[in-house]
């Protein structure tokens, strides 16, 4: 799972962080702002169509943007359920 963040200041994504890890849902951060993440960015808002942080991509099929609590422990449920 990757969490796009728009770097340090953004509350929402702040928060999306600290429920994955309270959750103990495995994630790697990538912060669009910085230059050499460029291609995430454009990725984040062309292929995926995004304009605000922080998007959470689980796969392909499986992405949101925002601070989305349900969707967070919909994914740690189905994530705990696997054998």
């Amino acid at each position: 799972m990757t969490v796009y963040t728009a770097g340090s200041a953004c509350v929402q994504c702040a928060l999306t962080a600290k429920v994955l890890a309270e959750l103990g849902i495995p994630f790697v951060e990538c912060d669009i702002t910085r230059d050499e993440n460029r291609a995430a960015r454009e990725y984040v808002t062309g292929d995926l169509g995004y304009t605000g942080a922080p998007v959470v991509v689980v796969d392909e099929h499986d992405h949101w943007s925002g601070f989305q609590p349900g969707e967070l422990k919909r994914v740690a449920a189905h994530l705990g359920s696997r054998p």
